[in-house]
Formats: structure tokens, C-alpha cells, sequence
């Protein structure tokens, strides 16, 4: 049996072991010890890294009572090794898991929903609950979910036999057996749980919903804790600041800055719109609505079925509508609604073509101006 020093002092990352045995294998070097800092992951929380006698320890396995660290190198049964956890990514960890069991504890213990999914990545952290949550909710669980890091409440992890464990209430996603561990916040939560957590609810910091989305039956939440919410405050702070220079406003001003903006560009494309639907009612004067093809320079995809609609508006001959790009030319294919579907997918298969739609279909095409001519003027006869 591996003497599991995370759960008793999880900020010891450094440490002495003496080699119990050494297995060479496909992925490496098994190697067990009679103690480790090393957490071989569970609980939704990721396994540490780090490295064993300056070895990088490339993954932990779990079997029984045991714990092997795979190295690529062997290491002496008998010899005492030194372990080092990266010590900044298991704080991370440990930040954002215990986090996530105050919110998960303040959810279930308020409305009665319980934690049905749980992922902890490197930059992200998401929780899934089986019911919905309102604006108002959310904020109210972020806000008593901070008062209990302002408290400094002590978070603690205890083993309990299947007989102990009948009489306390707590959550857990199935039923387990043997000895259950439980992580007990004091007020807020009491789950079974194999992770390492931080001692006391003050270290895990700012704990922040970035997002509250609705997910299959019930919501999906977006956690920053510790260090992860104050970066993504810097992050947002300096984007603010940023649109403060550039709208010239002060921080309390920006959104209805930025909503004056998208209503003066709205503005502007409406004008152009208006303007280029003239330039192209004048050119339409000087093209043969008869010929079923055309070019255009330099055009859009919106110009393109711009000037495609006009022709339609004023002819019932189809029209395909032409203008290079890199790789060949955009197209707005014009005709009755019924056939021009199946003529833009016969024009795409042949010219390695994407792109659809009804009435007006757009995309492009790959090809020469001739072949592409010969081609659509097959199909629409």
C-alpha cells in the first residue's frame, strides 16, 4: 500500500521515497513507493505532474492500494528517490476543484439540483446540472459562494466505512462501495470525493460564473477560482480600457458606446446597400438581360446577389453571375426556385464547387472562365 501524503499535507510537493519495486513496460518504467505526493488524477481532477530523480514522471496509474509513477528510466529497488510536484499546476487544481464543490453544495442545497457532470482542464472548468438556473440564481450562488471563501472555512477530507457513512447526508453521483471518502465544507457542502483540495476556503480566492448556458435538460456552468479568475479580470479590465480610448468614454459608458456603433454601422450598410443597388441599376441598363451569363470586378458575395436580384427583378431568364478570386471565381446563380438548386450542385461537383441556397444560390467554383460557360450553359438548357 503507496502512503498517500496528498491528502494529508497537499501542499507538500517535495519529497523522499524509498523504492518498493520497478516494472519495466510498453509505456515506461513502473515504479512504486512506499509514500508519494504524486495524485494519480479522479474525482474529475486531473493527475499531477512533476518529475521522479529528475525524471519527468509521464504518467501515474492507479491499481488497488498502489501507485505507479511511469518514468523512462529504471530506478533502483531499495534506493530512496526524490519526488517534486509542479507545485503551481496542482495549486491551480486544487483552487478550482474546491471551488466547484461550494458552488455544486450551494446549487443542490438552494434549488435541489444536483452536479451530473464535471470537467477540469487546464484553462477551463465546467460543471453540469440537472435543472434550469436563472440569471438571478447564478449570481446569487457566485455571491454566497464567495462569502464562504471570506469566512476561511475549514475544508476536510475524511474516510468513512459503509456502516459509518448511513447516518451522514452528502452527494455523490453513484453508489459506491468500501471506504468513501467525504470532502466536508462546513455549511455548504459535504461530497464524496477522491480530489485534493485546498485546507481552508480562503485559499481557493475569487470564485467567478463566467458563463451559465443551457445544456440538454438543464445548465452548463463556466467556473474561474484563485488565479484563473484574476486573469481573466486583467483580461477583460484591459479590453475595457481599450474600448474606453477608443470611444473616448468613461468605463460605465462603453456598452452603450459600443451599442451606438453597431447602430451607426447597421446605418452605413443600408446606405451603401441603397447606393450600390443605383450603381448596379445603371450598369443592368447597359447588359443584355438575355445573355446568361456575366462578370463582375472585384465584387462581393453581398454585391454579387445584389446585382443578382436586380436582374431577376427585371427578367425571368437565369443569370450566373461571375468574379475571380484566388482560386477560381464567387458565384451568385439566379433562376426559377424549383431548378436552381440541382444547377448550382451539378456546377459544384464539376468545379469543386461549395456553396447553395434557393432561388439565389452563392459559392464558389474552381476553374476557367470557358469551361465554367460551356458547363452552366448545359445546364440550364
Amino acid at each position: 500500500m503507496t502512503h498517500l501524503i496528498y491528502y494529508k499535507k497537499p501542499y507538500e510537493m517535495a519529497f523522499k521515497a524509498k523504492v518498493i519495486k520497478c516494472i519495466e513496460s510498453e509505456a515506461g518504467y513502473c515504479v512504486l513507493l512506499d509514500q508519494t505526493a504524486f495524485f494519480p488524477g479522479g474525482g474529475g481532477q486531473p493527475a499531477d505532474q512533476g518529475i521522479l530523480n529528475g525524471l519527468p514522471v509521464v504518467k501515474l496509474l492507479e491499481e488497488e492500494e498502489h501507485i505507479y509513477h511511469i518514468v523512462g528510466e529504471p530506478l533502483e529497488v531499495g534506493q530512496e528517490v526524490e519526488g517534486i510536484v509542479d507545485a503551481k499546476r496542482r495549486r491551480d487544481f486544487m483552487q478550482q476543484h474546491s471551488g466547484e464543490h461550494i458552488v455544486s453544495g450551494l446549487i443542490h442545497k438552494l434549488y435541489g439540483y444536483n452536479n451530473v457532470g464535471f470537467s477540469l482542464g487546464e484553462e477551463k472548468m465546467t460543471a453540469d446540472f440537472d435543472g434550469v438556473l436563472t440569471k438571478e440564481q447564478v449570481e446569487e450562488v457566485e455571491r454566497l459562494a464567495n462569502e464562504a471563501v471570506y469566512q476561511n472555512i475549514p475544508i476536510q477530507g475524511k474516510g468513512y466505512t459503509q456502516q459509518e457513512i448511513e447516518t451522514i447526508p452528502y452527494r455523490s453521483k453513484k453508489r459506491l462501495e468500501g471506504i468513501i471518502r467525504l470532502v466536508d465544507i462546513e455549511g455548504y457542502d459535504c461530497c464524496a470525493c477522491c480530489g485534493v483540495h485546498v485546507e481552508t476556503t480562503g485559499e481557493i480566492g475569487v470564485i467567478k460564473i463566467i458563463t451559465a448556458d443551457k445544456h440538454r435538460s438543464g445548465t452548463r456552468l463556466t467556473l474561474l477560482c484563485g488565479g484563473r479568475a484574476l486573469k481573466d479580470y486583467q483580461l477583460k479590465n484591459n479590453q475595457v480600457y481599450a474600448l474606453m480610448d477608443k470611444l473616448s468614454v468613461k468605463s460605465e459608458e462603453v456598452v452603450e458606446g459600443v451599442c451606438r456603433l453597431v447602430e451607426e454601422k447597421e446605418d452605413l450598410k443600408q446606405q451603401v446597400a441603397k447606393l450600390k443597388r443605383q450603381v448596379f441599376e445603371t450598369k443592368m441598363a447597359q447588359v443584355d438581360l438575355q445573355e446568361p451569363l456575366c462578370t463582375l470586378e472585384e465584387a462581393t458575395p453581398f454585391e454579387l446577389r445584389l446585382f443578382a436580384s436586380i436582374w431577376m427583378e427585371r427578367s425571368t431568364a437565369p443569370c450566373l453571375l461571375l468574379t475571380c478570386d484566388e482560386k477560381g471565381y464567387k458565384y451568385a446563380l439566379g433562376g426559377p426556385s424549383e431548378l436552381v438548386g440541382g444547377w448550382a450542385k451539378t456546377l459544384n461537383s464539376q468545379f469543386k464547387g461549395k456553396g447553395g441556397g434557393r432561388e439565389i444560390c452563392q459559392g464558389t467554383l474552381e476553374g476557367s472562365y470557358e469551361a465554367i460557360k460551356e458547363a452552366y450553359l448545359k445546364v440550364i438548357s
